[in-house]
Parts: C-alpha cells; sequence; structure tokens
C-alpha cells in the first residue's frame, strides 16, 4: 500500500485525491494533507478521510512514502527538501519552479545523498519516454509551441500589456527561452521546463493566443543526432481550472499508478 501526503489542497491534490477514493489509482491510500486554507483542507479530508496536519513539517514527519507538490511553485523548494530530508520520495506539480537552476541541482543533489527520488509528471505533452533515449545522443534542437485559447491566458497577457478582450485573430505572444516564459507564463507553460528537463537543453518557446480555437496545443520537436521527434497534442481544458490542461492532471495519477504497480510500460 502506498501512503501519501498531499500538500495543496486545490483542484489537482483534489483530483488526484478523488482518483484514489473511486479506485482509479489502486493499492494507495491518502493519508495526510496540508493547505494554508483550512477549508480546502476539511473538504478533502471529507473525501479522503486523511489527517489534516498543521503545517508541512508535521505531514513530512508522518508514516508516508510518497509526498504530492500541488500547491504552487513558491511551496516546491520547502515541501522537496522536507519531504526528502525526512525520508519521503516527493511529485512535483509545479514543475516550473525548478527553471530555477539552482533549486534544480539543490534538490538533485539532496535526492541522491537521501536516496529518495523526485518524480516530474509528464503533464500535458506527449512523447517523454522517446525524447529521453533521442538524449542518449547528442540534443541539436528542442522547439516548443503551444497555442491555447486567450482566456487560458488572460492573467499573464494582461501582465504583459494585453487587452485579451481585444484579440480577435490568433497573435503570437511570446517567442524566447524557457527561462523568459516561466516567468511570464507561470500557470501556463509547465511543459516547457518538463521538455527542458528531460532533454538538458534549453527549449525554444512559442506561445500563441488564439481566441478561435477550445483545446490547448502543444507542438513538439527535438532534433538529435540518433533521430528526430515530432509531436503534437491537442487537450482539454482541465475543468476546474482551464489555465491547464486535463492531460496534465491526468499524468499524474498514471504517474501514481505506475509508482502502486508491478510492471512499468515506457521508460
Amino acid at each position: 500500500m502506498l501512503k501519501i501526503g498531499i500538500v495543496g489542497c486545490g483542484a489537482i491534490g483534489t483530483f488526484i485525491s478523488k482518483k484514489v477514493a473511486d479506485g482509479t489509482i489502486k493499492n494507495t491510500k491518502i493519508v495526510a494533507l496540508y493547505d494554508r486554507n483550512i477549508e480546502k483542507a476539511i473538504s478533502l479530508s471529507n473525501i479522503v478521510k486523511a489527517k489534516i496536519c498543521r503545517d508541512v513539517d508535521e505531514l513530512v514527519r508522518g508514516d508516508l512514502d510518497l509526498v504530492i507538490e500541488s500547491a504552487s511553485v513558491h511551496a516546491v523548494e520547502e515541501v522537496a527538501e522536507k519531504s526528502l530530508k525526512n525520508g519521503k520520495d516527493v511529485l512535483i506539480m509545479s514543475v516550473g519552479a525548478l527553471a530555477d537552476k539552482e533549486l534544480f541541482l539543490k534538490l538533485k543533489k539532496l535526492a541522491k545523498s537521501e536516496n529518495r527520488k523526485i518524480y516530474l509528471p509528464s503533464g500535458a505533452i506527449g512523447g517523454l519516454d522517446a525524447i529521453k533515449a533521442l538524449k542518449l545522443g547528442e540534443i541539436k534542437e528542442v522547439v516548443l509551441k503551444t497555442t491555447k485559447p486567450v482566456c487560458a491566458l488572460k492573467d499573464a497577457l494582461k501582465n504583459l500589456g494585453y487587452e485579451p478582450e481585444k484579440i480577435k485573430e490568433e497573435v503570437m505572444v511570446y517567442e524566447g527561452d524557457v527561462f523568459e516564459a516561466i516567468k511570464n507564463f507561470p500557470a501556463n507553460i509547465n511543459v516547457a521546463v518538463v521538455l527542458s528537463i528531460a532533454t538538458e537543453y534549453s527549449a525554444k518557446v512559442v506561445i500563441v493566443a488564439d481566441p478561435k480555437i477550445k483545446l490547448n496545443r502543444h507542438e513538439i520537436f527535438v532534433k538529435s543526432s540518433i533521430g528526430t521527434l515530432k509531436v503534437c497534442v491537442e487537450n482539454v481544458p482541465f475543468e476546474e481550472n482551464p489555465k491547464t490542461s486535463a492531460l496534465a492532471a491526468y499524468s499524474a495519477v498514471r504517474l501514481i499508478m505506475d509508482l502502486a504497480e508491478p510492471i512499468k510500460v515506457g521508460t
């Protein structure tokens, strides 16, 4: 039985918990919860009957196998560091935090020294198994083009000086590297960070706002000395949070299922 603690009881944390409660994720149990908003923790505890913790420290000291961070990029360092130091593996949903190279290397070193694992779900993209294999050659180019409905990019667009309600045609709102992309679109572009970590190559990112589409589209191009990969994934927006894709939530569910099952398919 895989025993799980969740930090962040919002849309993603609740979605994962419901999949445990309804038996989709087998051989697992949610045993501890923490959220700065106590009402969210109480609401989720009513579903999974888990202990509500006072803080992250109390949660990571419990009898757990895995801690899931589903709070925010600002919570990643504390949750991951305390989990690893207390002998727990950790699944990070707010992968954008790892665009900070120093934090990424710090947590990687800590996981190695504590003999623990950090899990990063594939999120809203596909092909990471092939991409990791391509990495065994020499990666020469990595490009991610993300196209989303204007409503899904609304907050980021406002911060960049756009007036979302006036966008009537497809418009490219960003072109540059992954590090600036995650700064400008922190709630929308975690996939670029996952892609860059998988390839160990700074991805070029293009972001397009399109008022005429309803799906989130990710087009991936990876060129390696041993092959080239092109993938296009069109995702239904996550109902509870349209800024992200439903596949991002389901990829975390699939990862947890793999941890609890005896056979693993793919890299």
